[in-house]
């Protein structure tokens, strides 16, 4: 979804943005995280702090720390488009059990995150913190346990709070023609995107 939205020129914040870290936003996303889940003091994130986290991207992935923000983005947002996008709820599983958890709980990954205190632990802290607070999950077994209904529970909120005139309800399958309609772009003269 990314690489289709920079493709429409809407340039995507995603968590491997979190990577090169180049706008030092690690720190700050972790303070949001704390104030929301974790009742550290100060006020929830607004705005003005979702700006300085986004800097000029012009849309966000659904993915962490972000996704955790989904209320307070749609609130932050009023005018922005909320393209949700629908997936096979057993192949999501899948990869997210044995991608995305498989690989911040692993073994060797915990040893590098524990030793590794310059990057890798505060990288990793958000993802692990987001995970904890925003469902409830401190290792595979907890995802085994919640997942499936943490996204059924994430997709109704999200359906919940968004004005039917801001949402798409999209499937990556249909390909342009919906979304560029929806996010007033022409359609473009290339294949609609399929990476992992």
């Amino acid at each position: 979804m990314c690489s289709a939205l920079e493709t429409l020129s809407l340039p995507c914040w995603h968590s491997i943005t979190l990577m090169s870290d180049k706008f030092g936003t690690i720190p700050m996303w972790q303070e949001a995280i704390d104030r929301k889940f974790f009742n550290a003091p100060g006020p929830q994130y607004g705005r003005a702090e979702f700006d300085q986290l986004l800097h000029d991207f012009a849309a966000i992935s659904s993915d962490t720390p972000a996704i955790a923000f989904s209320e307070e983005l749609i609130r932050a947002y009023p005018e922005a488009k909320v393209v949700l996008v629908e997936r096979d709820i057993d192949s999501w599983y899948e990869s997210w059990m044995n991608g995305v958890i498989a690989n911040t709980y692993d073994p060797i990954v915990t040893i590098i995150y524990t030793i590794d205190r310059w990057f890798t632990h505060p990288l990793g802290k958000v993802h692990k913190s987001t995970f904890e607070g925003w469902l409830g999950i401190e290792g595979p077994e907890d995802a085994k346990r919640v997942s499936r209904e943490k996204y059924r529970e994430h997709y109704a909120l999200v359906r919940r709070l968004t004005p039917p005139e801001r949402l798409l309800e999209f499937r990556l399958s249909e390909g342009w023609g919906q979304l560029c309609e929806f996010l007033g772009k022409p359609v473009p003269d290339v294949p609609f995107p399929h990476l992992n």
